[in-house]
């Protein structure tokens, strides 16, 4: 079922306009020359259809009577082409990898976190405009994930990019080693939850907060549900 969709949808899909936003909300069309080299690509193709069969399989698990069955196969029926959006999705986010948008953003020292605060020089009889940051030092930052005083660094990242969760490692030079409570070195846990890691006595050890970003783990296990840092 995945080849046959995958296979209508790229004869469909030269006729769509597909489209990302850019950081200032502007639309940047996707041509057909990036959709054909995409859908040429071996690793791509196969990837899309791995995503096809894998929306297929989830909405049969989920709703098995709504599915036309030949012998032991499912097999098309005209409402399973709405999975074959899964194409335009794959190509959108593949896309934003080779098309990425840069920004300068401050980040804790310690944890990696873009949650900072900086004191700051304003002009308060000029609706406190800012002037300058006070300084580097480590009291003049703080950092509102690991609930310290840091130091902070400017670093270029893709505008696309966020935190997704965190972690709880303890590091020994270059070797990090997984704090007992985490599942995987793939599981990512909201603030709540690694503060939880973090304070509990019963684990000897020097352990530290880490953010994680989009991108840093493949293939993330995601162990709670909505924002990382809200409760």
């Amino acid at each position: 079922m995945s080849e046959e969709l995958f296979t209508m949808r790229s004869v469909d899909i030269q006729q769509v306009s597909l489209y990302i936003e850019d950081q200032h909300g502007e639309e940047v069309i996707i041509d057909n020359e990036y959709k054909d080299k995409v859908l040429l690509d071996p690793v791509h193709s196969a990837a899309i259809k791995e995503r096809l069969r894998m929306s297929v399989l989830a909405d049969v698990q989920q709703n098995p009577d709504e599915y036309d069955m030949n012998g032991t196969e499912y097999v098309y029926s005209g409402y399973i082409y709405d999975h074959a959006y899964q194409m335009d999705n794959y190509i959108q986010d593949q896309f934003k990898k080779d098309h990425p948008e840069f920004k300068t953003i401050m980040v804790c020292d310690t944890c990696g976190s873009d949650n900072v605060q900086s004191r700051v020089w304003v002009r308060p009889n000029q609706n406190n405009e800012f002037v300058d940051l006070m300084s580097e030092e480590v009291q003049d930052n703080f950092c509102d994930d690991c609930n310290q005083n840091v130091s902070t660094t400017n670093i270029e990242i893709d505008t696309r990019h966020k935190v997704i969760g965190f972690q709880v490692v303890s590091m020994d030079g270059l070797v990090s080693e997984l704090h007992p409570a985490m599942t995987s070195d793939k599981s990512l846990y909201s603030l709540e939850q690694a503060n939880e890691m973090l304070n509990d006595r019963t684990v000897h050890g020097e352990w530290e907060l880490v953010a994680i970003w989009t991108a840093d783990v493949k293939n993330p296990v995601i162990m709670f549900e909505g924002d990382p840092r809200k409760l």
